[in-house]
Parts: structure tokens; C-alpha cells; sequence
């Protein structure tokens, strides 16, 4: 008598034509702005339609299969995964507020230099919604990582394995942009930047799970991690708030339970 198992990620073809549209998109796209001048190395940072299209990619991906797995009903739901739900207010205030506050206290604390560098108060509140209309990824990749990727992983694998996997192939994504110097990736290290998305990629797990789903929470917690950044707040203290946000998930138990059987 055979046990029934849920069938692993190898077998789900769409996950995989997914992350091939995604890294397709982006890395052709922005090849093609390489070759054509659109995007210089040493250039400003670019504004231009093959640009925007190839840091889209993973979301236009993301609606692309949605589409293609169930129609415009799949679409209608991944998009209503974006409605604010009153249960996740408290996470979406921890997102907005308390990342950002949890880095400026250990900048404060770990580098009083750096803290004396960054904009007073009522510049930090004008930053946010500056930094959702300049920084292309909260908007650009979520609909694509967290929207249709994270939930056929959850399906399939244990929460751990799927936020570590998922975090890899994020990390993977992005590398180009450590070797054109048009990009703010281009002065971070690769390393310390693969230990940001992976303990990132947890914590967004987390959460993710935590309030059933909400694609909207995720748009702000990478939202609230591109905007540390923009505010001055140093990578390696970032990535330092991280890593132990990330380690108390996982010694609290937060991605212990094993994944529902899949389709």
C-alpha cells in the first residue's frame, strides 16, 4: 500500500516557466537596454521603457501565468489578495513603522556617524512614498515572487525550504546589477547581499503566512527594507536587523509546519 505525498516543486512545470519568464524578462530586456545605450554603465540611473519592463519582469511574469493557469478569475484573485484586510493592519503597521524603526535604533546605537546623517523627521515621512514611486521592486517583483511563486512553493515543500529556495533564485535575479554601475547593487557586496535576501525572504515568508496570504503586506515589507536604504541607514546594519529579525522566526518555530498536500 503506496503513502500519498505531496508532490515536490520539481513537478511544478508553471513554477518553473515562471522563474524562466521572470529571469527571461529582466535579463533580456535589460541586455537589450545595455546594447541599444538606453542603459550606460557609469550613466544617471535609467528611466526608460525597456528599463521599467525588465525591472517588472517578475511581476509581469507573476500576472502572465496567473492568467495562464486560471484566466482573468486568477488575476481577479491575485490582485484581491491586495484589498488592505482589517486583520493585518497590526503587520502592516509593523512593516511600515517598526522595520524601519528597529534599523534607525541600531543605527543610533552601532554607528552614531551614520545616524547623524540621516534627514529629520518630517523628510524621513516624505521618503516613503517617494521611495514607492522611484524604487521599482516592491511594485515590480511581489506580484511575481510572493503573488504567484511563494504559494505554489508553500504547497509543495516545507516554509523553510521554500523561503531559503525562493531566496536564492531573488538573489540570483538581481545579479546583473552588481556589474553595471548605473545600479545601487553595484557598491553592495554580492555576498552580504545573498545573507540580506535569504533573511529577508524568511521574514517575508513569515508573514506572508501569518496573514493568509496578503500580497499587499508583502509590497510593504520590501517596500520598508528599499526605503532603509534610501533614508541612509547602512547595508550592513540593514542586513544586521535582519538576520536576527530572521533567526527569531526560526527559533520561535515560526516555519516549522510542514507544507498542505498539493495539487
Amino acid at each position: 500500500m503506496h503513502k500519498t505525498v505531496p508532490k515536490g516543486i520539481a513537478s511544478d512545470r508553471p513554477l518553473w516557466i515562471y522563474f524562466g519568464l521572470a529571469f527571461g524578462i529582466t535579463w533580456g530586456m535589460g541586455g537589450l537596454a545595455l546594447l541599444t545605450g538606453e542603459i550606460r554603465s557609469g550613466g544617471p540611473s535609467p528611466r526608460v521603457p525597456l528599463y521599467y519592463i525588465a525591472a517588472f519582469g517578475p511581476s509581469i511574469a507573476g500576472v502572465a501565468m496567473a492568467a495562464r493557469d486560471d484566466g482573468t478569475a486568477g488575476v481577479r484573485r491575485m490582485f484581491a489578495r491586495l484589498v488592505p484586510s482589517r486583520t493585518s493592519i497590526p503587520w502592516y503597521l509593523a512593516a511600515i513603522f517598526g522595520f524601519p524603526a528597529l534599523n534607525l535604533i541600531a543605527t543610533r546605537l552601532l554607528s552614531p556617524e551614520s545616524f547623524a546623517r540621516i534627514p529629520e523627521w518630517d523628510r524621513l515621512l516624505l521618503l516613503l512614498p517617494i521611495t514607492l514611486v522611484k524604487d521599482t521592486g516592491p511594485l515590480g517583483e511581489e506580484f511575481g515572487w510572493r503573488g504567484f511563486a511563494l504559494p505554489r512553493m508553500l504547497a509543495r515543500q516545507r516554509p523553510l525550504a521554500a523561503a531559503l529556495l525562493l531566496g536564492v533564485i531573488w538573489w540570483a535575479w538581481h545579479l546583473p546589477t552588481f556589474f553595471i554601475s548605473t545600479f545601487s547593487q553595484h557598491e553592495l557586496s554580492i555576498p552580504l547581499f545573498f545573507i540580506n535576501v535569504l533573511a529577508l525572504s524568511v521574514i517575508m515568508t513569515w508573514l506572508y503566512r501569518q496573514a493568509r496570504g496578503d500580497l499587499l503586506l508583502t509590497i510593504l515589507v520590501h517596500l520598508a527594507a528599499n526605503y532603509c536604504g534610501w533614508i541612509g541607514i547602512p547595508f550592513n546594519i540593514e542586513v544586521s536587523v535582519e538576520v536576527v529579525c530572521a533567526a527569531l522566526i526560526l527559533i520561535c518555530g515560526g516555519l516549522r509546519t510542514p507544507p498542505e498536500p498539493g495539487a
